[in-house]
């Protein structure tokens, strides 16, 4: 993790809303706020340490997210690319909000070791290592 967040540090950090369910939406809480900031981005909506809760699509726009994560608990990336597809067919989102789908499952859910995976995960999506060099 300390890893993660060196690389990104000096990055600009974009806004962040992670969706721990699509339908209604839920705002993540407990660790997920934390792995946002450690990956380099700004979390807007969920607290660290809070519970998840239910939200409205306006607070989700209000928020002004640069990026939306759909990290469905208990899905696995392709139920969660499923959901974000379902979010664009419905057109709930602004088209230039980036949408991230990730294997909530194994990487975000579950406290854990492999939240680390999540971490970097997102990371590589906000901040592409097009600048790095191949160690």
């Amino acid at each position: 993790m300390a890893h993660v967040a060196d690389r990104v540090k000096a990055r600009p950090r974009p806004r962040v809303a992670v969706l721990e369910w699509t339908d209604p939406p839920f705002a993540s809480g407990h660790w997920i706020p934390e792995m946002v900031s450690l990956a380099g981005g700004d979390p807007v909506i969920g607290a660290v340490g809070a519970a998840s809760r239910r939200i409205s699509w306006d607070d989700v726009e209000a928020a002004q997210p640069d990026v939306v994560v759909i990290a469905a608990c208990g899905y696995d990336r392709q139920g969660t690319t499923a959901l974000a597809h379902d979010l664009a067919s419905r057109g709930v989102l602004p088209p230039a909000v980036r949408v991230v789908a990730v294997d909530a499952n194994a990487s975000w859910a579950r406290p854990g070791t492999r939240l680390v995976d999540g971490i970097e995960e997102l990371a590589d999506f906000l901040h592409p290592a097009t600048d790095q060099a191949v160690a």
